[in-house]
């Protein structure tokens, strides 16, 4: 089945190369605080299996309603000159909870490109839902996790900007 995504993104006043080393190796815990008593928070992360900065390294993160996911990285490329775009992508499996029953997995990506002004960040994350779950993951948690994600995207450019 195919993923349904959703993408956002942000500008940011420093380079890409800057923005990328500031929140790639973020705390999920400060950036993803939740939305509106539907979306948990991310509370932790447990049996990382690396730094989180190369291929094949993997983690649970833990949520504020006692759900879990397993994050595996499949691309880490910081940008490695000033004109180079960064690129940070995992795949998402294991959902526990509600989303258990919604989708079988997802898939993250997160790009860093210079932009005139400093930089742009471009993620985009999709949810393959289940058979027949389609609607709902489009229609029902869609809107949700868009609004979600622009508010995690301020905060993430309020990170690159080193606030």
């Amino acid at each position: 089945m195919e993923l349904v995504e959703f993408r956002v993104e942000g500008e940011a006043p420093v380079s890409a190369r800057l923005a990328f080393s500031r929140v790639v190796p973020r705390d999920d815990r400060t950036l993803f605080r939740g939305y509106l008593r539907v979306l948990p928070a991310v509370v932790d992360v447990s049996d990382q299996t690396g730094p989180w900065n190369h291929p094949g390294e993997q983690r649970t993160v833990h949520l504020s309603d006692g759900g879990e996911f397993r994050e595996e990285l499949v691309r880490f490329a910081p940008p490695d000159d000033p004109d180079a775009t960064g690129l940070f992508e995992y795949r998402v499996t294991g959902f526990t909870k509600a989303l258990s029953r919604l989708v079988s997995d997802a898939y993250s990506s997160w790009h860093f490109e210079p932009s005139p002004g400093g930089s742009v960040i471009r993620w985009s994350y999709g949810f393959r839902p289940l058979p027949r779950r389609r609607f709902v993951v489009e229609r029902v948690i869609g809107p949700i996790w868009r609004r979600y994600m622009h508010r995690s995207m301020k905060e993430c450019v309020r990170v690159a900007a080193g606030a």
